[in-house]
């Protein structure tokens, strides 16, 4: 195993600290654990689809129009 330096705040020492202990588990065992999951999780954002990404989004605006998808009219001069 490669041993890395990192500088933390004390306040987030003591937090890191604090859950540790009630695990009863090494600091390093905590921060193994923490990086995987981040890693695991920026892995899934990263393959994610722009639309997988934002479909929380989708549908959250208004244009005030109700038929904007489906009348003709409101695509005159689109892409000129």
């Amino acid at each position: 195993m490669t041993t890395i330096s990192l500088k933390v705040s004390e306040e987030l020492v003591s937090r890191m600290d604090a859950v540790a202990r009630a695990r009863k588990t090494s600091r390093s065992a905590l921060l193994r654990e923490a990086l995987e999951e981040k890693l695991k999780s920026a892995a899934r954002k990263s393959s994610l689809s722009l639309f997988d990404q934002s479909a929380d989004l989708c549908g959250c605006g208004n244009s005030g129009l109700g038929d904007l998808a489906s009348n003709p009219k409101h695509l005159e001069g689109f892409g000129e």
